[in-house]
């Protein structure tokens, strides 16, 4: 194979980048080695420096002697080995020291001294050695150690007084069963409050390493089948764990009573409070600062703005003074120029040739003076010196002004006459409504009332579509004609709409009976005897009201209120006397639209 080197020259050059392991087997890998090295540290902790020297192994043979190898679970075995002021702290090796050294004094068979035991406590010596050699059977037996003190203290005053006489032992003799080191002491009131946080933290999630498996009152070891084995493991399981759920409450409630007692938790508690008292008064203190400076801010423009306002109605007030002083100025310089002119025309008899036009020629004098301007009739005046112009001047003054009220008068009676022509043309548009279409706008209006969604273009719709007459009526039609028919003017409309209405109901009765004659269906005689028995009933023909039957009307409706009960309209109608039940309930219903509509339009 031959490489080019051409071509591996020009290649990049390599980049290098770092994986961090993930995935489960790696998490997997990294529990078993923490726990393969906590298990280390902790081994490596109790078997621990020697610390013991043969002087200190006390041997005390009465209580050897007196000790029974069928009950060796129940010794002291650092008391059998001499070693019981050692106790939990003793290591591995101080306990194979002081097992070597007793050995050496007590065995029954090497010692001719007065140390020498019996087969039977010797037995229980080893037993003990046994027991306390390993380090999972020294932890077994350190676990349920009959003179460790398992009291909590309670939670009292003087407990709470006396907090670190009475709770430093304590914590210090329950640090022994924590598998992390160093373990936190209680301290003292100097602490800050992370380090009290911290030693709560740590007591809180305290990892006991004490268990009770010397406690197991069956041996597995005893048993002759394996069903048998299954069945003491599970009892002893069941107990060690019940065991272990004791302990863990015991600790949980000594670091309750601790943390109740401890004045540590009061004093910054307070000052928490403090702080948050001080804090909550800062910034109430700064929102009142801040209010006040809006206060003033809003009061110094308030004041501006009234200054202002003040300034500007002082302003006006000035103004106003000062043209009503000058109005007056002009008014009393018009009303001198007007006597002048007065005057001036007196003098020359008003410019009338005779008496009968005098009283003409004042009237055109006075017009003349309250219509002209004030320039006018100063420019005017200044003629009087010379009679003949001044004639001439006035004369074509007033000619002027008669030639342009009488165009004014022509021009206002051309609006009027437009007015009327409109209001003509309107009337005339108006009455596009014919008597049937009349008759079917009541109907609509009644079948749709006020409230309805575009009433007024419904009704349209409806009268386009209902009526007899080619019309295309729009919705300001159908307001201005029912606006009609509300009126005055209405009542005389409506009751010849109902007497068309009538004729063309005997008309169409008429023309029924003609078609049935002409049919031979009946005889003329059985027509006249239907006639008969089903006679058709001829409406009264409704006149319009009076005003002499409106007033009794009136005083009817005060007099029976709607307090008056059902006979209300009955005791109207006897009141009014030429009018029925009906009608007056009628007149009273049109009255109240009528009502309604004037407020409405205003």
């Amino acid at each position: 194979m031959v490489l080019n080197i051409k071509v591996i020259n020009n290649l990049p050059q390599p980049e290098y980048q770092s994986f961090l392991p993930f995935g489960e087997a790696y998490f997997k890998l990294q529990y078993l080695q923490h726990d393969l090295e906590e298990s280390n540290s902790i081994t490596e902790q109790d078997e621990g420096a020697e610390q013991l020297t043969e002087d200190q192994v006390k041997i005390d043979l009465k209580y050897l002697r007196s000790l029974d190898s069928q009950d060796w679970k129940n010794q002291d075995h650092y008391r059998v080995l001499g070693i019981p002021h050692l106790r939990v702290e003793a290591s591995i090796k101080d306990v194979k020291k002081a097992y070597k050294v007793i050995v050496l004094r007590c065995h029954p068979d090497k010692s001719d001294t007065d140390t020498k035991v019996n087969e039977e406590a010797f037995t229980c010596i080893t037993k003990a050695y046994e027991q306390l050699c390993t380090v999972q059977g020294k932890r077994s037996y350190d676990s349920v150690d009959p003179l460790f003190d398992d009291d909590v203290p309670n939670v009292t005053e003087y407990n709470k007084q006396k907090f670190f006489e009475v709770f430093g032992p304590v914590i210090e003799r329950n640090s022994q069963w924590s598998l992390q080191k160093p373990v936190p002491q209680i301290g003292s009131m100097e602490d800050t409050i992370d380090q009290v946080d911290d030693f709560y933290n740590f007591w809180y999630n305290l990892k006991s390493w004490r268990e009770y498996s010397y406690l197991d009152e069956e041996e597995r070891k005893n048993a002759e089948c394996k069903e048998e084995r299954r069945y003491i493991d599970k009892i002893n399981k069941t107990e060690r764990l019940k065991k272990k759920k004791e302990e863990s409450s015991r600790l949980h409630q000594l670091i309750n009573n601790c943390y109740m007692c401890d004045p540590r938790i009061k004093k910054f508690d307070e000052e928490k409070k403090k702080r948050k008292l001080e804090a909550k008064l800062a910034k109430q203190e700064a929102y009142r600062k801040e209010q006040e400076a809006l206060r003033l801010i809003k009061e110094e423009e308030e004041r501006i703005k009234r200054e202002a306002e003040e300034k500007r109605l002082q302003l006006e007030k000035e103004k106003a003074e000062a043209e009503k002083r000058e109005r007056q100025k002009q008014n009393k310089m018009l009303k001198t120029e007007r006597k002048k002119l007065r005057d001036n025309v007196k003098a020359c008899n008003y410019f009338a040739d005779d008496d009968s036009a005098l009283v003409k020629a004042m009237e055109n004098l006075e017009l003349l003076a309250l219509n002209l301007t004030y320039e006018e009739i100063k420019s005017l005046n200044t003629f009087s010196k010379n009679k003949s112009e001044f004639s001439e001047q006035y004369k074509g003054m007033l000619k002027s002004y008669l030639k342009e009220q009488d165009f004014k008068t022509k021009e206002n009676l051309a609006k009027a006459k437009q007015c009327q022509e409109e209001a003509k043309e309107q009337s005339m548009n108006s009455d596009k409504f014919s008597s049937p279409d009349i008759a079917l706008l009541v109907k609509a209006v009644k079948i749709f009332p006020p409230g309805t969604v575009n009433r007024w273009n419904t009704i349209a719709d409806y009268l386009n579509q209902h009526s007899t007459v080619i019309q295309s009526y729009e919705s300001k039609d159908i307001i201005q004609k029912v606006k009609q028919l509300q009126s005055k003017e209405g009542d005389a409309l409506r009751s010849k709409v109902n007497e068309e209405a009538y004729e063309n109901l005997q008309r169409t009765n008429k023309n029924r009976i003609d078609e049935v004659k002409a049919g031979g269906g009946i005889s003329q005689k059985e027509t006249l005897n239907s006639a008969m028995n089903n006679p058709v009933k001829e409406s009264k023909k409704k006149e319009p009201w009076t005003s002499n039957e409106q007033k009794l009307l009136e005083e009817a409706l005060k007099k029976y209120p709607q307090s008056a009960g059902p006979s209300r309209w009955d005791l109207i109608a006897e009141h009014v006397g030429t009018r029925n039940k009906k009608d007056c309930m009628r007149r009273y219903k049109e009255l109240v639209e009528l009502i309604k509509a004037k407020k409405s339009q205003n």
